[in-house]
């Protein structure tokens, strides 16, 4: 990556994102992060083809947070689509952290997963035929149960979830230790909500929904509002909007790609078919451009960043042809 590279992000919004956080002007903040060499040591852990926003715009102002918040217990939503980058993100800005002393560690709403039996049982007979994914499939007890010991301060035992175990249907494997003062939680539906209407129509789907598929997304509804209490813990949230609802074909050919070259696993093309049409019909796409995110960035299909939009700024909001491609 060329840090002084050709942007696409608006300097306006920029400007705006940074207020926002309180982390001053942009020339200052620049300024800082160059001088101080702190994009220099970020870039060793990045992705060479990445583009300057994906650092300018969102990793370095989350590791600037993450200097602001340094004591305090703070949790970081972070919502986006599967495919879009936010695991490779999440596992740089937690390189990044380590490097620069900032204490900052990456959960996934994955690692809750249910075990094996459990999680099989969780899911079984959705119309996609899918494994795991689904609200409904994520043991939320125990995941309120390490949030609440985390935020007073204890050193806590955290699940990890292998997705290549089981022939790629995935399973729970071991136990990680969190003790970060900011903690990012990160995950496809992660601030969801269940007050969009699950009969409505969807227009970016080429094959409209079965009747399966409309009565499964309404009993999602009320599974989905059980997370909601996770999402009132959070300090901030953070989305990655999809300006293609239907991105999430490549982005998932691509990762699963990389799975299967790296562990040797992956979901088949038939699953992986069932998997992204899941991810398109299980909840409604409202769900995504209602949500009540504090930073919302626009990410188009080639995973570049386009615009910030910022809660409360009405200018600002994001148009509702951001999810329909």
């Amino acid at each position: 990556m060329d840090p002084e590279g050709q942007r696409v992000i608006p300097s306006s919004d920029q400007q705006r994102l940074l207020q926002h956080l309180g982390l001053g002007d942009v020339e200052s903040w620049f300024a800082q992060q160059r001088n101080s060499g702190r994009h220099r040591v970020a870039l060793d852990h990045w992705h060479p083809k990445a583009a300057p926003d994906w650092l300018w715009s969102v990793g370095l102002p989350v590791l600037s947070l993450g200097e602001q918040w340094l004591g305090e217990r703070r949790l970081l939503g972070l919502s986006a689509l599967p495919g879009c980058g936010k695991t490779t993100l999440g596992l740089w800005i937690e390189a990044a952290a380590k490097a620069l002393g900032l204490s900052i560690q990456v959960v996934s709403l994955d690692d809750f997963y249910f075990e094996a039996e459990r999680l099989d049982a969780a899911i079984r007979g959705n119309p996609w035929g899918v494994p795991r994914a689904l609200p409904g499939s994520h043991d939320l007890e125990l995941l309120q149960n390490c949030l609440q010991a985390w935020r007073q301060g204890d050193h806590v035992l955290m699940p990890c979830f292998d997705k290549a175990k089981r022939q790629g249907r995935g399973d729970r494997s071991g136990w990680r230790r969190c003790d970060a003062d900011l903690l990012i939680f990160e995950g496809w539906f992660v601030g969801c909500r269940s007050n969009a209407d699950p009969t409505a129509d969807e227009p970016h789907l080429e094959i409209p929904l079965t009747s399966q598929e409309l009565e499964w997304r309404q009993k999602l509804q009320p599974v989905l509002a059980l997370y909601e209490a996770t999402w009132s813990c959070f300090d901030q949230l953070w989305q990655l909007r999809a300006t293609d609802f239907n991105a999430p074909w490549r982005w998932k050919r691509q990762q699963e790609a990389t799975l299967q070259a790296e562990r040797g696993a992956s979901l088949s093309n038939s699953e992986l078919d069932r998997f992204v049409r899941m991810i398109l019909c299980s909840l409604p796409s409202s769900s995504f451009q209602t949500m009540r995110a504090d930073v919302v960035l626009e990410v188009d299909p080639d995973r570049n960043l386009r615009r910030i939009h910022l809660q409360g700024a009405d200018q600002d909001s994001p148009s509702s042809d951001s999810l329909t491609g």
